[in-house]
């Protein structure tokens, strides 16, 4: 899945962008890499081909068709379409999208020449599932808020994310109706509160944004307010972005599926959220654990901005008296009825002052 379907937009898509803004070397190195997944892709063609021979395969090949493509979907087009759209300054309105793109390379190229016509030897495809993939990206800004979030927490990240200036947001607009009204105020925000000269970090500015839950399955935070959802499995409560990526671990994950033992599926079991791991922590403490803290001991590694004067930069000082709460660890102290109101009201989704 990954290597025949998702690699474009890694291999061929990101060192185009790459070029349009004068980065040369990327393209060098990522193009070289794609010539190999032709391999890759023939291989995995070739195994697949013989593994439909044998119909006791079909449910469990269904089974990893279907959660590999939703797990590529949510992690590969959060990653990529972040860089492809909010790494590069190139606003040429003939340029493609990341949802144009991926159109041409995932939808097109993948699923309707590719995956679709496996259903002749009886493999089937969860046609919905493609669909909703796109539905994601188009309708319901998915690669939006992703980068949203990720700028929101800046303080928890090693690299700069530098404000869109907002002759940029033509461009977005443009490409995706709707988005101005979703993102622009927010995106105002982000470039006043990127200096620290008496601001709060953004995550801690009363503009209206709501901290997000992380989905257990993907790990991308559940984004998409209107998919929240959350369910027990093996005793314990988890949170998930999408109905499938519950699915993928209340079923496809567990130790048996239609009835067929599958010892070695993978458990997602651990401490998988960092948020856990900070819970109650003090910010100033958390970036110095993490080690995101520069030589000289109080400047940050990341930064709201791409300002390189020393005096402009974020450093530990700032973060003083700003306490971390993790939304899981709070969620599963709640009774089941207040867990029911909550999630009521975090699927209504929010409103940026």
């Amino acid at each position: 899945m990954a290597e025949t379907a998702f690699t474009n937009v890694l291999f061929v898509a990101m060192p185009s962008e790459a070029a349009r803004n004068g980065d040369y070397a990327l393209p060098t190195v990522f193009l070289s890499t794609q010539s190999d997944e032709s391999r890759h892709i023939n291989n995995g063609y070739g195994i697949l081909l013989t593994l439909l021979q044998s119909p006791e395969n079909y449910s469990l090949l269904e089974r990893d068709m279907r959660y590999a493509f939703w797990q590529n979907h949510r992690i590969v087009d959060a990653a990529m379409g972040v860089f492809i759209e909010y790494a590069s300054r190139n606003r040429d309105k003939k340029r493609d999208s990341y949802a144009e793109l991926w159109r041409r390379w995932v939808y097109d190229d993948y699923y309707r020449s590719y995956l679709a016509p496996l259903e002749k030897y009886g493999l089937k495809i969860h046609h919905e599932d493609i669909e909703e993939a796109w539905n994601q990206l188009w309708n319901k800004f998915y690669v939006h808020y992703v980068a949203q979030f990720f700028a929101t927490g800046w303080i928890a990240n090693f690299w700069r994310i530098d404000p869109l200036q907002e002759s940029e947001y033509e461009w977005f607009e443009y490409k995706y109706p709707g988005w101005y009204d979703r993102f622009g105020k927010w995106w105002d925000h982000y470039r006043e509160l990127s200096t620290p000269n008496g601001n709060p970090p953004i995550a801690y500015a009363d503009i209206g944004y709501v901290y997000p839950h992380r989905c257990w399955s993907c790990m991308i935070p559940c984004l998409v307010h209107e998919d929240f959802c959350y369910t027990e499995v093996n005793g314990q409560i988890y949170t998930y972005c999408h109905p499938l990526c519950q699915w993928t671990h209340q079923v496809a994950f567990q130790n048996e599926y239609e009835g067929r033992p599958t010892p070695n599926m993978g458990r997602f079991a651990g401490r998988r959220q960092w948020e856990e791991l900070y819970h109650g922590w003090e910010w100033q403490d958390i970036v110095r654990d993490l080690g995101f803290v520069r030589s000289d001991g109080k400047t940050l590694v990341a930064q709201p901005n791409l300002n390189f004067d020393e005096k402009g930069m974020w450093t530990v000082d700032h973060l003083q008296g700003l306490g971390y709460q993790s939304p899981i660890v709070n969620f599963r102290r709640m009774t089941s009825e207040q867990k029911e109101e909550y999630a009521a009201e975090y699927r209504k989704g929010f409103t940026i002052r």
